[in-house]
């Protein structure tokens, strides 16, 4: 999973010479893993979570983790073949598209945390509803989780909202496109690329670059690439290099 993780980032930076069959491959693999996984457990209860219904009977602790944990694996590696599809769709992408490709990617991060998120729900909630312990108990318990469970999802909601209102964006939002006369004025030559601009950007600073460099640019920074006057706010993060979330979603 690590070593894909990198592969993807390193994918997602190559833009144009981005290897088409290093993209289907990751994506071939994880797909028949995650239709595999699923046709060999096909008489568990780990299809239930997966559309927040509850197991059908109360899991022992360390099988519903094994649950959590198997169906949080399978979603990530669902999300990253589909990541792998949007790479080799926008593979000669430049300017917009490229700045497209963030957005799309960061969406993919966020739905997928959102879902994630909810995932192992439905198996607490079943876990911590046990009578054995007592009708107070189990309900005191179950209430708790539940409280603390929506405030995580109400951050992982409005996250979600945010990188689709980015998404719905049209226009830019670090600033916006220059002028021929603009261009002309500043010079021609990209000082991130050192080449001749493409769809140049002009920044809220007044430096103009090309729309593909400084939109890979902002995906790290916030900041001018020559003045470092503010241009981004920090407001959601970016996924736009390809980086999956790694860390296991148990609660």
């Amino acid at each position: 999973m690590i070593k894909s993780n990198d592969i993807l980032r390193k994918q997602t930076a190559l833009k144009g010479e981005r290897k088409i069959s290093i993209l289907v491959g990751i994506f071939i693999v994880f797909m028949l893993h995650v239709i595999g996984v699923y046709w060999w457990y096909r008489n568990d209860d780990l299809f239930y979570p997966l559309f927040m219904v509850p197991p059908k009977a109360i899991p022992p602790f360390w099988h519903a983790i094994f649950v959590i944990m198997v169906n949080d694996t399978m979603a990530r590696q669902a999300a990253m073949a589909l990541k792998c599809m949007l790479l080799m769709y926008y593979k000669n992408g430049r300017g917009h598209n490229f700045r497209r490709q963030g957005q799309m990617l960061t969406l993919v991060e966020y739905t997928l945390l959102l879902y994630r998120a909810l995932l192992p729900t439905p198996v607490w909630y079943r876990f911590f509803l046990n009578k054995d312990y007592g009708s107070l108990f189990s309900s005191l318990t179950t209430g708790l989780y539940l409280t603390f469970k929506l405030t995580s999802v109400v951050d992982k909601v409005r996250s979600f909202v945010a990188a689709l209102k980015a998404l719905s964006r049209k226009e830019v939002h670090y600033g916006s496109y220059a002028t021929s006369e603009q261009v002309n004025s500043a010079g021609d030559l990209c000082a991130i690329c050192q080449e001749k601009m493409h769809a140049p950007i002009l920044l809220r600073c007044k430096h103009i670059f090309c729309e593909d460099c400084v939109s890979e640019w902002f995906e790290r920074e916030r900041t001018c690439p020559l003045c470092r006057a503010l241009i981004r706010p920090a407001d959601l993060r970016s996924f736009g290099d390809g980086s999956t979330s790694l860390f296991f979603q148990l609660f």
